[in-house]
């Protein structure tokens, strides 16, 4: 890998020639010698924060809609209708627990179960998707693929997931006001 500072090859983390040292950049394998696959060519800076689950308050507060963003559309709002049903069934057989008060306490073990499932698996999902796409890539373009990798990394910014995402949001929304004033 070469240093951003001042273009040498860096040698475990650290650059011989300025000083530098990678402490947040890419996850480097010592034993790959400079061979970086193509999820970390993909998500540069990003690798070592996503594959270590360090992006944890995002996946909190965007759950299944984390993968929307991320540029799996279909995929993401399957998962957030899947993730929907099943809440609403949980809550639903919460409501009917026999003992009075206990349903609350199970709600509120339900909403921070569900949150913490998400924390959990949202990154996971996101680097199996991104893996069949790019291998999906380099199967198709087996002779320019990291170009195009390196290219697609570059301009990743994900405006129709966002919104989408604003889109869906606004009209859940207006649809819980329309059945709350019947």
């Amino acid at each position: 890998m070469k240093c951003p500072n001042c273009n040498k090859e860096i040698n475990k983390n650290y650059c011989m020639f300025c000083g530098y040292m990678l402490d947040n950049g890419n996850f480097i394998d010592k034993n790959k010698k400079g061979d970086v696959s193509l999820l970390e060519t993909y998500l540069g800076y990003n690798y070592d924060k996503i594959v270590r689950n360090k992006n944890w308050i995002s996946t909190l507060l965007l759950g299944p809609l984390y993968i929307v963003v991320k540029g799996f559309l279909l995929h993401g709002l399957f998962l957030f209708f899947l993730d929907c049903f099943l809440f609403f069934f949980c809550l639903m057989l919460n409501n009917h627990f026999p003992l009075p008060g206990f349903n609350l306490i199970l709600n509120i073990l339900l909403i921070i179960t569900n949150r913490i499932l998400w924390m959990t698996l949202d990154n996971l999902i996101y680097i199996k998707l991104l893996n069949k796409k790019l291998e999906k890539i380099k199967e198709d373009n087996p002779n320019n693929y990291r170009e195009i990798i390196d290219k697609m990394s570059k301009s990743r910014d994900n405006i129709p997931g966002l919104i989408a995402i604003f889109c869906f949001i606004s009209l859940m929304i207006i649809l819980i006001l329309y059945l709350l004033k019947k």
